[in-house]
């Protein structure tokens, strides 16, 4: 039994570790540039107003930059064709065109859908090194972005929390 609970731990410890470790820790300035820097947030809202909009789980994902534990978001394995936006202000931030399956347990986008949909910040918490995404319209933790996403696309995977996006899906 005891070896069956280590392997179980291994097991879930390096999934963790593959969407939270980058391949490299070389994402480039280009793309860093892209998202431009920290802003004032265009909607700003007290703790306790974001507090009574969003269930205790969503806050914590969203304004606390708590994590989704890995393949349970309902975004995860959706195909469906629309846009996803924050949860929190409702800002368009990814679409379903660069949505792709990586296998790191969250939604993985390969771009946003607009200069305008994020903004990203150095985050050194739990002794890693990582990129943190942002709404740039009301700077919501959505999750963190890597360079190891499709390299014939931008090389890049947005990892994001399935609870801090709301799916619209494109009407035919």
């Amino acid at each position: 039994m005891f070896y069956y609970k280590k392997y179980v731990f291994l097991i879930i410890t390096s999934m963790l570790l593959s969407c939270n470790t980058p391949s490299s820790n070389k994402i480039s300035n280009q793309q860093l540039i892209k998202n431009k820097t920290m802003t004032t947030p265009k909607i700003q809202k007290t703790e306790a107003e974001w507090k009574a909009i969003l269930s205790d789980e969503e806050y914590h994902v969203l304004r606390e930059a708590g994590t989704e534990r890995a393949f349970t978001g309902k975004y995860t394995d959706l195909d469906a064709d629309g846009n996803y936006y924050c949860k929190a202000c409702g800002h368009l931030l990814f679409t379903s065109t660069t949505k792709y399956h990586s296998g790191c347990g969250w939604p993985a986008f390969y771009d946003i859908a607009n200069d305008s949909a994020v903004i990203t910040k150095m985050d050194y918490k739990f002794g890693m090194t990582r990129i943190e995404v942002l709404c740039k319209n009301c700077h919501s933790h959505l999750g963190h972005v890597f360079d190891d996403g499709p390299q014939n696309k931008t090389g890049l995977r947005y990892c994001i929390n399935s609870i801090s996006l709301d799916f619209k899906e494109q009407e035919k």
